[in-house]
Protein backbone atom coordinates (compact mmCIF):
# COMPACT_ATOMS: atom_id res chain seq x y z
CA UNK A 1 0.00 0.00 0.00
CA UNK A 2 1.25 3.28 -0.53
CA UNK A 3 1.11 6.26 1.43
CA UNK A 4 -0.32 9.04 0.32
CA UNK A 5 0.88 11.36 3.50
CA UNK A 6 3.02 14.38 2.16
CA UNK A 7 6.75 13.75 3.21
CA UNK A 8 7.92 16.87 4.81
CA UNK A 9 10.20 18.68 3.02
CA UNK A 10 13.61 19.49 4.01
CA UNK A 11 14.62 22.53 5.34
CA UNK A 12 16.00 25.46 3.24
CA UNK A 13 19.81 25.59 4.05
CA UNK A 14 20.20 29.19 5.41
CA UNK A 15 21.16 32.11 3.68
CA UNK A 16 24.60 33.06 4.38
CA UNK A 17 23.52 36.32 3.34
CA UNK A 18 20.80 36.59 6.39
CA UNK A 19 23.20 34.51 9.03
CA UNK A 20 25.86 37.30 9.13
CA UNK A 21 22.93 40.38 9.04
CA UNK A 22 21.48 38.42 11.80
CA UNK A 23 24.03 36.93 14.07
CA UNK A 24 26.12 40.31 12.76
CA UNK A 25 23.75 42.66 14.33
CA UNK A 26 23.03 40.90 17.63
CA UNK A 27 27.06 40.79 18.49
CA UNK A 28 27.31 44.26 16.86
CA UNK A 29 25.47 45.30 19.66
CA UNK A 30 26.90 43.69 22.10
CA UNK A 31 30.35 45.05 20.81
CA UNK A 32 28.39 48.35 20.67
CA UNK A 33 27.16 48.04 24.25
CA UNK A 34 30.03 47.23 25.66
CA UNK A 35 32.53 50.46 24.03
CA UNK A 36 30.43 52.85 26.69
CA UNK A 37 30.35 50.39 28.78
CA UNK A 38 34.60 49.63 28.80
CA UNK A 39 34.62 53.45 28.12
CA UNK A 40 32.95 54.27 31.18
CA UNK A 41 35.53 51.72 33.55
CA UNK A 42 38.38 53.77 32.07
CA UNK A 43 36.76 57.46 32.43
CA UNK A 44 36.29 56.30 36.09
CA UNK A 45 39.43 55.30 36.87
CA UNK A 46 41.57 57.55 34.97
CA UNK A 47 39.38 60.32 37.03
CA UNK A 48 39.57 57.99 40.29
CA UNK A 49 43.38 57.21 39.98
CA UNK A 50 44.84 60.02 38.73
CA UNK A 51 47.60 59.72 35.78
CA UNK A 52 50.55 57.84 38.06
CA UNK A 53 48.42 55.15 39.95
CA UNK A 54 46.23 54.49 36.89
CA UNK A 55 49.57 53.91 34.83
CA UNK A 56 50.24 51.32 37.34
CA UNK A 57 46.64 49.88 36.91
CA UNK A 58 47.44 49.57 33.13
CA UNK A 59 50.62 47.77 33.57
CA UNK A 60 49.14 45.65 35.61
CA UNK A 61 46.12 44.98 33.10
CA UNK A 62 48.55 44.45 30.59
CA UNK A 63 50.52 41.58 32.05
CA UNK A 64 46.89 40.01 33.37
CA UNK A 65 46.51 39.86 29.45
CA UNK A 66 49.68 38.29 28.13
CA UNK A 67 49.02 35.67 30.83
CA UNK A 68 45.00 35.21 29.87
CA UNK A 69 46.89 34.77 26.43
CA UNK A 70 49.33 32.23 27.52
CA UNK A 71 46.63 30.45 29.52
CA UNK A 72 43.97 30.02 27.05
CA UNK A 73 44.62 32.03 23.71
CA UNK A 74 45.70 29.07 21.47
CA UNK A 75 44.01 26.32 23.12
CA UNK A 76 40.74 28.37 22.81
CA UNK A 77 41.58 29.14 18.57
CA UNK A 78 41.83 25.80 18.51
CA UNK A 79 38.66 24.50 20.50
CA UNK A 80 36.85 26.97 18.40
CA UNK A 81 38.05 24.69 14.90
CA UNK A 82 37.66 21.61 16.48
CA UNK A 83 33.97 21.86 18.69
CA UNK A 84 32.66 23.84 14.57
CA UNK A 85 33.84 20.46 12.91
CA UNK A 86 32.35 17.84 15.72
CA UNK A 87 29.08 19.97 15.76
CA UNK A 88 28.83 20.40 11.99
CA UNK A 89 29.61 16.43 11.17
CA UNK A 90 27.33 15.23 14.28
CA UNK A 91 29.53 14.25 16.46
CA UNK A 92 28.16 15.82 19.03
CA UNK A 93 28.77 13.42 22.14
CA UNK A 94 33.11 14.34 21.48
CA UNK A 95 32.31 18.30 21.84
CA UNK A 96 32.21 18.32 25.75
CA UNK A 97 34.83 16.21 26.51
CA UNK A 98 37.37 18.58 24.32
CA UNK A 99 35.73 21.30 26.32
CA UNK A 100 36.84 19.52 29.66
CA UNK A 101 40.34 18.63 28.32
CA UNK A 102 40.61 22.26 27.37
CA UNK A 103 39.66 23.51 30.91
CA UNK A 104 42.44 20.45 32.31
CA UNK A 105 44.97 22.61 30.26
CA UNK A 106 43.76 25.78 30.88
CA UNK A 107 44.24 25.15 34.85
CA UNK A 108 47.70 23.93 34.77
CA UNK A 109 48.68 26.84 32.49
CA UNK A 110 47.18 29.09 34.96
CA UNK A 111 49.80 27.49 37.65
CA UNK A 112 52.53 27.90 35.20
CA UNK A 113 52.14 31.50 35.15
CA UNK A 114 51.62 32.24 38.49
CA UNK A 115 54.72 30.44 39.03
CA UNK A 116 56.56 32.60 36.49
CA UNK A 117 55.00 35.97 38.02
CA UNK A 118 55.98 35.32 41.30
CA UNK A 119 59.37 34.38 40.59
CA UNK A 120 60.19 37.69 38.47
CA UNK A 121 58.46 39.62 41.24
CA UNK A 122 60.75 37.80 43.88
CA UNK A 123 64.01 38.36 41.79
CA UNK A 124 62.89 41.94 40.46
CA UNK A 125 62.99 40.33 37.14
CA UNK A 126 60.40 42.33 36.07
CA UNK A 127 60.95 45.82 36.08
CA UNK A 128 57.81 47.25 36.83
CA UNK A 129 56.43 49.04 40.06
CA UNK A 130 53.91 45.83 41.44
CA UNK A 131 53.57 44.61 44.80
CA UNK A 132 53.14 41.38 45.70
CA UNK A 133 49.39 41.67 46.34
CA UNK A 134 48.90 43.29 42.64
CA UNK A 135 51.08 40.06 41.58
CA UNK A 136 48.02 37.86 42.94
CA UNK A 137 45.46 39.63 41.55
CA UNK A 138 47.11 39.69 38.03
CA UNK A 139 46.85 35.71 37.94
CA UNK A 140 43.34 35.85 39.14
CA UNK A 141 42.41 38.11 35.99
CA UNK A 142 44.56 36.67 33.56
CA UNK A 143 42.66 32.39 34.84
CA UNK A 144 39.14 34.27 35.03
CA UNK A 145 39.26 35.47 31.22
CA UNK A 146 41.25 32.36 30.50
CA UNK A 147 38.11 30.54 31.48
CA UNK A 148 35.75 32.97 30.24
CA UNK A 149 37.88 32.61 26.64
CA UNK A 150 37.47 28.84 26.42
CA UNK A 151 33.41 29.13 27.16
CA UNK A 152 33.17 31.67 24.33
CA UNK A 153 35.40 29.65 22.18
CA UNK A 154 33.01 26.56 22.43
CA UNK A 155 30.18 28.88 22.34
CA UNK A 156 31.38 30.13 19.13
CA UNK A 157 32.00 26.50 17.31
CA UNK A 158 28.26 26.20 18.39
CA UNK A 159 27.58 29.49 16.16
CA UNK A 160 26.70 31.22 19.11
CA UNK A 161 29.21 34.06 19.19
CA UNK A 162 26.66 36.31 20.41
CA UNK A 163 26.45 34.65 23.65
CA UNK A 164 30.40 34.14 24.25
CA UNK A 165 30.93 37.47 23.84
CA UNK A 166 28.37 38.39 26.20
CA UNK A 167 30.03 37.15 29.13
CA UNK A 168 33.37 38.93 27.82
CA UNK A 169 32.72 42.54 27.31
CA UNK A 170 29.27 42.78 29.13
CA UNK A 171 28.93 40.16 31.87
CA UNK A 172 32.36 40.84 33.30
CA UNK A 173 32.67 44.58 32.55
CA UNK A 174 29.17 44.97 33.84
CA UNK A 175 30.14 42.97 37.35
CA UNK A 176 33.26 45.27 37.56
CA UNK A 177 31.92 48.47 37.63
CA UNK A 178 29.64 47.52 40.33
CA UNK A 179 32.05 46.12 42.33
CA UNK A 180 34.22 49.30 41.78
CA UNK A 181 31.43 51.85 42.46
CA UNK A 182 30.73 50.10 45.71
CA UNK A 183 34.36 49.92 46.56
CA UNK A 184 34.88 53.97 45.98
CA UNK A 185 32.09 54.70 47.74
CA UNK A 186 32.84 52.08 50.81
CA UNK A 187 36.74 53.04 51.25
CA UNK A 188 38.93 55.90 50.44
CA UNK A 189 41.31 53.83 48.62
CA UNK A 190 42.63 55.40 45.52
CA UNK A 191 45.26 52.48 44.41
CA UNK A 192 45.61 50.07 41.49
CA UNK A 193 45.34 47.51 43.70
CA UNK A 194 42.01 48.51 44.68
CA UNK A 195 41.04 48.82 41.29
CA UNK A 196 42.22 45.31 39.84
CA UNK A 197 40.31 43.70 43.23
CA UNK A 198 37.41 44.62 41.41
CA UNK A 199 38.06 44.14 37.88
CA UNK A 200 38.86 40.12 39.50
CA UNK A 201 35.90 40.27 41.17
CA UNK A 202 33.56 41.09 38.70
CA UNK A 203 35.62 38.54 35.77
CA UNK A 204 35.25 36.00 38.40
CA UNK A 205 31.17 36.03 38.16
CA UNK A 206 31.73 35.84 34.34
CA UNK A 207 33.86 33.10 34.42
CA UNK A 208 31.65 31.18 36.81
CA UNK A 209 28.36 32.58 34.62
CA UNK A 210 29.96 31.48 31.36
CA UNK A 211 30.88 28.18 32.70
CA UNK A 212 27.17 27.25 33.73
CA UNK A 213 25.31 28.51 30.57
CA UNK A 214 28.38 26.28 28.00
CA UNK A 215 27.08 23.17 30.64
CA UNK A 216 23.29 23.73 29.65
CA UNK A 217 23.85 23.77 25.72
CA UNK A 218 25.98 20.54 26.24
CA UNK A 219 23.89 18.64 28.24
CA UNK A 220 22.23 16.84 25.91
CA UNK A 221 24.69 16.13 24.03
CA UNK A 222 24.53 12.42 25.01
CA UNK A 223 26.08 9.34 23.59
CA UNK A 224 29.69 7.30 23.64
CA UNK A 225 32.15 9.84 23.82
CA UNK A 226 35.90 10.00 24.92
CA UNK A 227 37.72 10.59 28.85
CA UNK A 228 38.21 13.95 28.72
CA UNK A 229 41.64 12.97 30.70
CA UNK A 230 43.04 10.89 27.42
CA UNK A 231 42.17 14.16 25.33
CA UNK A 232 44.36 16.83 27.31
CA UNK A 233 47.68 15.59 25.48
CA UNK A 234 46.67 15.61 22.25
CA UNK A 235 44.95 18.91 22.46
CA UNK A 236 47.68 20.45 23.94
CA UNK A 237 49.95 19.21 21.25
CA UNK A 238 47.30 20.10 18.30
CA UNK A 239 47.11 23.80 20.04
CA UNK A 240 51.03 24.04 20.09
CA UNK A 241 50.82 26.39 17.27
CA UNK A 242 47.99 28.13 18.05
CA UNK A 243 49.50 28.49 21.86
CA UNK A 244 52.55 30.41 20.32
CA UNK A 245 50.44 32.46 18.03
CA UNK A 246 47.95 34.10 20.81
CA UNK A 247 51.07 34.80 23.25
CA UNK A 248 53.02 36.49 20.63
CA UNK A 249 49.89 37.89 19.53
CA UNK A 250 48.72 39.60 22.84
CA UNK A 251 52.91 40.35 23.25
CA UNK A 252 52.95 42.37 20.43
CA UNK A 253 49.55 44.44 21.38
CA UNK A 254 50.84 44.91 24.89
CA UNK A 255 54.64 45.24 24.83
CA UNK A 256 54.66 48.96 23.60
CA UNK A 257 52.57 49.76 26.98
CA UNK A 258 55.01 47.43 28.75
CA UNK A 259 58.38 49.05 27.04
CA UNK A 260 56.70 52.62 27.71
CA UNK A 261 56.59 51.51 31.41
CA UNK A 262 59.85 50.72 31.54
CA UNK A 263 61.37 53.96 29.20
CA UNK A 264 59.52 56.87 30.55
CA UNK A 265 57.16 56.71 33.72
CA UNK A 266 53.80 55.29 34.78
CA UNK A 267 51.90 58.64 33.68
CA UNK A 268 52.74 58.24 30.07
CA UNK A 269 52.02 54.69 30.44
CA UNK A 270 48.83 56.15 31.64
CA UNK A 271 48.52 58.04 28.39
CA UNK A 272 49.35 55.57 26.46
CA UNK A 273 46.86 53.01 27.60
CA UNK A 274 43.90 55.37 27.49
CA UNK A 275 44.99 56.56 23.28
CA UNK A 276 45.02 52.96 22.54
CA UNK A 277 41.57 52.21 23.48
CA UNK A 278 40.10 54.83 21.77
CA UNK A 279 42.25 54.20 18.58
CA UNK A 280 40.95 50.54 19.06
CA UNK A 281 37.63 51.60 18.32
CA UNK A 282 38.20 52.27 14.69
CA UNK A 283 38.50 48.33 13.86
CA UNK A 284 35.15 47.08 16.27
CA UNK A 285 33.81 46.11 13.33
CA UNK A 286 36.45 44.30 11.85
CA UNK A 287 36.31 42.29 15.46
CA UNK A 288 32.91 41.56 14.85
CA UNK A 289 32.91 40.33 11.14
CA UNK A 290 36.29 37.98 12.89
CA UNK A 291 33.76 36.92 15.44
CA UNK A 292 30.54 35.61 13.13
CA UNK A 293 33.12 34.24 9.94
CA UNK A 294 35.16 31.87 12.22
CA UNK A 295 32.57 29.13 11.74
CA UNK A 296 31.58 29.95 7.88
CA UNK A 297 35.29 29.69 6.78
CA UNK A 298 35.66 26.13 8.61
CA UNK A 299 32.61 25.41 6.64
CA UNK A 300 33.91 26.34 3.22
CA UNK A 301 37.43 25.17 3.38
CA UNK A 302 35.90 21.56 4.69
CA UNK A 303 33.74 21.97 1.29
CA UNK A 304 37.31 22.76 -0.93
CA UNK A 305 34.87 25.88 -1.76
CA UNK A 306 38.33 28.33 -2.15
CA UNK A 307 36.20 30.48 -4.68
CA UNK A 308 33.49 31.13 -2.20
CA UNK A 309 36.45 31.79 0.59
CA UNK A 310 38.17 34.28 -1.69
CA UNK A 311 35.09 36.17 -2.33
CA UNK A 312 33.85 36.05 1.78
CA UNK A 313 37.47 37.64 2.40
CA UNK A 314 37.06 40.50 -0.09
CA UNK A 315 33.72 41.27 0.56
CA UNK A 316 34.40 41.40 4.71
CA UNK A 317 37.59 43.11 4.39
CA UNK A 318 36.02 46.40 2.08
CA UNK A 319 33.41 46.48 4.65
CA UNK A 320 35.31 46.57 7.70
CA UNK A 321 37.76 49.22 6.45
CA UNK A 322 35.35 51.38 5.41
CA UNK A 323 33.73 51.00 9.01
CA UNK A 324 36.90 51.78 10.43
CA UNK A 325 37.20 55.10 8.22
CA UNK A 326 33.82 55.94 9.38
CA UNK A 327 34.70 55.61 12.98
CA UNK A 328 38.11 57.07 12.68
CA UNK A 329 36.94 60.41 11.08
CA UNK A 330 35.36 61.73 14.25
CA UNK A 331 38.39 60.72 16.47
CA UNK A 332 40.84 62.52 14.49
CA UNK A 333 39.62 65.57 14.01
CA UNK A 334 37.22 65.50 17.32
CA UNK A 335 39.00 63.60 19.60
CA UNK A 336 40.76 66.13 21.65
CA UNK A 337 37.93 68.07 22.31
CA UNK A 338 36.61 64.75 23.32
CA UNK A 339 39.38 63.95 25.85
CA UNK A 340 39.37 67.35 27.51
CA UNK A 341 35.31 67.06 28.12
CA UNK A 342 35.43 63.36 29.74
CA UNK A 343 38.99 63.80 31.15
CA UNK A 344 40.48 67.14 31.69
CA UNK A 345 43.33 69.62 30.01
CA UNK A 346 45.92 67.28 31.35
CA UNK A 347 44.63 64.15 29.73
CA UNK A 348 43.97 65.36 26.56
CA UNK A 349 47.19 67.12 26.04
CA UNK A 350 49.53 63.67 27.18
CA UNK A 351 46.90 61.19 24.47
CA UNK A 352 45.96 63.57 21.74
CA UNK A 353 49.38 63.18 20.24
CA UNK A 354 50.21 59.69 20.20
CA UNK A 355 46.38 58.84 19.31
CA UNK A 356 46.37 60.02 15.70
CA UNK A 357 49.50 57.78 15.52
CA UNK A 358 47.57 54.96 17.00
CA UNK A 359 44.81 55.49 14.66
CA UNK A 360 46.79 55.30 11.17
CA UNK A 361 47.95 51.94 12.75
CA UNK A 362 44.93 50.77 13.70
CA UNK A 363 43.51 51.44 9.56
CA UNK A 364 46.45 49.46 8.75
CA UNK A 365 45.49 46.70 10.20
CA UNK A 366 41.41 47.36 8.81
CA UNK A 367 42.83 47.43 5.13
CA UNK A 368 44.95 43.68 5.56
CA UNK A 369 41.46 42.13 6.64
CA UNK A 370 40.40 39.08 8.64
CA UNK A 371 43.48 37.42 7.24
CA UNK A 372 44.16 35.95 10.58
CA UNK A 373 40.98 34.28 10.95
CA UNK A 374 41.24 32.63 7.51
CA UNK A 375 44.63 31.30 8.38
CA UNK A 376 43.60 29.78 11.78
CA UNK A 377 40.60 28.23 10.80
CA UNK A 378 42.00 26.90 7.83
CA UNK A 379 44.95 24.97 9.70
CA UNK A 380 47.52 27.40 8.44
CA UNK A 381 48.81 28.98 11.68
CA UNK A 382 52.08 28.75 11.38
CA UNK A 383 51.81 31.85 8.88
CA UNK A 384 50.33 33.69 12.01
CA UNK A 385 53.49 32.54 14.32
CA UNK A 386 55.95 34.21 11.68
CA UNK A 387 53.95 37.51 11.34
CA UNK A 388 53.61 37.79 15.06
CA UNK A 389 57.39 37.24 15.09
CA UNK A 390 58.11 39.94 12.77
CA UNK A 391 55.58 42.09 14.34
CA UNK A 392 56.97 41.97 17.62
CA UNK A 393 61.00 41.81 16.91
CA UNK A 394 59.60 45.14 14.88
CA UNK A 395 57.89 46.57 17.43
CA UNK A 396 60.35 45.93 20.31
CA UNK A 397 63.35 47.13 18.41
CA UNK A 398 61.52 50.32 17.52
CA UNK A 399 60.34 50.95 20.06
CA UNK A 400 63.46 50.74 22.36
CA UNK A 401 65.04 52.59 19.65
CA UNK A 402 61.97 55.79 18.67
CA UNK A 403 60.72 56.67 22.21
CA UNK A 404 63.82 57.56 24.04
CA UNK A 405 64.29 59.87 21.37
CA UNK A 406 60.40 61.18 20.78
CA UNK A 407 58.62 59.92 23.51
CA UNK A 408 55.35 58.74 22.87
CA UNK A 409 54.82 59.78 19.95
CA UNK A 410 57.91 57.39 19.02
CA UNK A 411 55.93 54.89 20.39
CA UNK A 412 52.90 55.19 18.05
CA UNK A 413 55.24 55.33 15.55
CA UNK A 414 56.58 51.91 16.74
CA UNK A 415 53.15 50.73 16.47
CA UNK A 416 52.29 51.66 12.78
CA UNK A 417 55.96 49.66 11.97
CA UNK A 418 54.99 46.94 14.09
CA UNK A 419 51.53 46.38 12.13
CA UNK A 420 53.05 46.77 8.89
CA UNK A 421 55.57 43.92 9.93
CA UNK A 422 52.98 41.57 11.13
CA UNK A 423 50.45 41.77 8.36
CA UNK A 424 52.67 41.95 5.13
CA UNK A 425 53.76 37.65 6.42
CA UNK A 426 49.91 37.68 6.85
CA UNK A 427 49.07 38.88 3.38
CA UNK A 428 51.90 36.67 1.84
CA UNK A 429 50.72 33.48 4.05
CA UNK A 430 47.19 34.31 2.02
CA UNK A 431 48.18 34.69 -0.79
CA UNK A 432 50.34 31.23 -1.07
CA UNK A 433 47.74 28.88 0.74
CA UNK A 434 44.37 30.68 -0.03
CA UNK A 435 44.70 32.65 -3.09
CA UNK A 436 43.46 35.40 -1.15
CA UNK A 437 44.28 38.80 -2.62
CA UNK A 438 44.10 42.60 -1.23
CA UNK A 439 41.41 43.79 -1.94
CA UNK A 440 43.82 47.22 -3.25
CA UNK A 441 46.12 45.03 -4.95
Amino acid sequence: MISTARSRPSPRPRSTLSFYLRNGAVVGIIKLASVPLVLSISVLLARWLGPQEYGVYAIAWSLAAIGAAAVSGGVSQFLTRRVALLHKSGRKPEIQPHIAAAMRLVSLAALLFLLLLAAGWSTRAIPLPLTGGTIALIFLVAAFIGVINIGSAALRGLERAAEGQLFLLIVAPAASAAVLLLMISLTGSRTAWAALAAIAAGYGLGAVLAQLRLGQLTAGFSGPATDARALVRPVAAQSKTYIAYAVLMILSLQLNLLLVGVLLQAEHVSYYNLADKAAQFAVLPVGILELLMATRVVSLYAQGDLKALRKLYLTLTAAGFAAALLIAAPLYFLGEEIIRLLLGQTYASGIYPVLLLLLAAQLVRAAFGPLTVMLLMTGHQAYCVASQLAGAAVLGTATWVLVPQFGLQGAGMAATAGVLAAYLPLAAGGYRTLGLRLPFL
